[in-house]
């Protein structure tokens, strides 16, 4: 693994830094980042990747800083990813303010929905698109962190040596995923799976149309199979949501992705269940991939590597 380091070192030394941005996702377990560029006539290159498992008595950040201090990485600009846990995603109606002045105008409807005084709130908001309206009402997603989260994931990347650019969530690099390696013209659903649980997005033309997290009864290790009548039960409640209540199409696929979710795991049982084309989220449909990066460091990569991708800017409070 050193000589790989040190290969990748001289590699990226020599390499034009233009368009480079690198995605860190720390966690209880470690932390993982993926370095991107985007070369202007070419699809997304992954140039390095990789996720460093928790060690006692080091923090997260410092082993982070040693392995971009090997790659030479230190001054790329960074877009880091929330915790679970250390956010909430709400969902409500928008009042009919400008959108830049949305975040502040959700705040004070944020005050009975969160644990914490809401003067301690930083508060993100993005609209939905128009067409997702239930009757008159356009709808918007907040993001609620308190300060001293926020304050927290600056302090880990001050410790890593980062130069922080963005501060993210799981949802939204999981659509940044979508848009590159997807046609999401008509919309497709994104379902990632851990330990206990899942996520699922529903994305359309770049938006983010309906985010919703469940419990699962998934062991997430090599030999634990996927519980597929559970799995597509969820599946099947977040579509009939989407087209009763929201009064939307169906997306046409559904992609699954998560740590040891492979192919041999997504049984005929569970492709054939729905109506939608049921299939895993294929990386190399839309980035060039280094070599010598294996399937599950991109597996435990994901959110890194969608904070990375990111483009847009979704708004602040």
């Amino acid at each position: 693994m050193k000589r790989f380091v040190e290969k990748i070192s001289r590699v990226l030394r020599g390499a034009s830094r233009q368009n480079q941005v690198i995605g860190v996702d720390f966690s209880a377990v470690g932390v993982a980042y993926a370095h991107i560029q985007r070369p202007a006539t070419q699809s997304p290159r992954l140039l390095s990747c990789d996720f460093l498992p928790a060690e006692t008595g080091i923090e997260p950040a410092e082993l982070l800083r040693a392995r971009l201090l090997k790659l030479g990485l230190q001054k790329v600009p960074c877009n880091l990813v929330m915790g679970a846990g250390n956010y909430q995603l709400i969902l409500g109606e928008a009042p009919k303010v400008p959108e830049e002045e949305l975040a502040e105008a959700l705040r004070w409807r944020m005050k009975d929905l969160v644990q914490f005084p809401i003067a301690e709130a930083v508060i993100n908001a993005f609209l939905l698109p128009e067409d997702s309206a239930r009757g008159t009402s356009r709808m918007a997603y907040a993001v609620v962190a308190q300060r001293k989260q926020i304050e927290a994931q600056v302090s880990a990347a001050k410790m890593a040596g980062l130069s922080l650019k963005n501060i993210d969530i799981p949802e939204l690099v999981l659509r940044n995923l979508a848009e590159v390696c997807c046609d999401t013209k008509r919309g497709v659903a994104i379902v990632k799976l851990q330990q206990g649980g899942g996520s699922l997005q529903i994305i359309r033309d770049g938006n983010l149309y309906l985010s919703r997290q469940f419990s699962l009864s998934y062991n997430a290790g090599l030999l634990d199979d996927l519980p597929g009548d559970a799995l597509v039960l969820e599946l099947q409640r977040s579509l009939d949501y989407f087209e009763r209540q929201m009064r939307q199409v169906p997306p046409s696929h559904i992609y699954l992705c998560g740590e040891n979710v492979t192919a041999d795991k997504l049984t005929p049982e569970i492709r054939n269940a729905l109506a939608v084309t049921i299939n895993l989220l294929d990386l190399n449909n839309g980035i060039q991939i280094a070599d010598g990066i294996p399937e599950h460091i991109l597996s435990l990569s994901l959110y890194a590597i969608g904070a990375a991708l990111r483009q847009d800017h979704v708004g602040q409070g």
